[in-house]
């Protein structure tokens, strides 16, 4: 297939059409001496398919669920498809997907439901196999250990190849933007704690789900992506120059600035619970208090 961007001998990433940016992810294909495997199905129908056509794809394996990430696991129904095992019941079903990633408000969940079903294509999928954290995915010639690092998503993985020092990072993806923590399930300390892990075991090479792969200044990379947390909790400290209100904070949209248009239901939740999570961040280190509904910093900004 044309396109491929070698990262090892048997080790490559699928571009997608947005170059890796949202909506859309890219996948990486391992071509082992046993086992062709696709991680990741979030890099458009028609590279899916052109993949599965020219390489051969003899197991699909999700890093986690975010539907830029799992938006072409329908094309392989006939292959194996292994998933996280946490929360993988909650996982498959659109309709799970969208109580658990932005529920319960019904109209937040029935314009995420059309966004990811026209927008990215998502269908209904069956995983027939789930792993763990710690385990060694060996496709002959190539391996992989898989490292739980939640924060992002409770079913997020990284997967480290032990051989190269090479670490398949998905979305501590080392971008700009910074950390995605926009589902009621991210956690802040838990994503921050992982980045801490994947830093203490000093990979030589990162590519990530939405950047092209990194080789130089890794520890530096992963520390500024770190430090973006501290950048949004600055914005969000910013927006409270008065007392205000969780609804007047998210108004001024202190973490995106501007949605995208039609998409401004998914992204105002993503926004409140990006807030509302720096909020509660804040109120623990004594930085903010909560009073009659409204949020105010105790200190000086100046």
């Amino acid at each position: 297939m044309d396109g491929l961007l070698p990262i090892t001998e048997r080790l490559y990433l699928v571009p997608s059409p947005t170059g890796g940016k949202f909506p859309m992810a890219f996948s990486f294909l391992v071509m082992g001496s046993d086992t062709h495997a696709l991680i990741d199905t979030g890099c458009g129908e028609k590279v899916c398919r052109s993949v599965m056509e020219t390489c051969g794809v003899d197991l699909v394996i999700n890093s986690h669920c975010h539907p830029d990430h799992v938006s072409g696991n329908h094309l392989f129904a006939e292959k194996e498809l292994w998933v996280p095992e946490e929360r993988a019941a909650e996982t498959g079903a659109v309709e799970r997907l969208a109580k658990r990633l932005v529920g319960p408000d019904p109209v937040v969940m029935d314009h995420w439901k059309n966004f990811v079903r026209e927008g990215l294509g998502l269908r209904d999928y069956h995983h027939t196999k789930t792993f763990g954290d710690n385990e060694l995915l060996d496709f002959g010639g190539i391996r992989f250990r898989t490292i739980h690092c939640p924060g992002h998503l409770d079913d997020h993985y990284c997967f480290l190849e032990p051989d190269s020092g090479l670490l398949l990072s998905f979305d501590i993806d080392l971008t700009t933007f910074g950390p995605f923590y926009g589902n009621p399930e991210a956690d802040i300390p838990l994503f921050r704690a992982s980045i801490k892990k994947i830093i203490s075991m000093q990979p030589r090479a990162i590519a990530g789900s939405h950047r092209l792969p990194v080789y130089e200044d890794i520890t530096e990379e992963l520390q500024s992506f770190d430090a973006k947390f501290d950048r949004n909790q600055d914005r969000v400290s910013s927006a409270l120059d008065v007392p205000r209100s969780l609804d007047e904070i998210c108004a001024l949209k202190p973490i995106y600035g501007k949605y995208p248009s039609g998409l401004e239901i998914i992204y105002g939740f993503f926004e409140r619970h990006m807030v509302e999570k720096n909020l509660q961040e804040m109120i623990r280190a004594g930085l903010v208090e909560r009073q009659d509904g409204k949020y105010a910093r105790l200190f000086s900004s100046g």
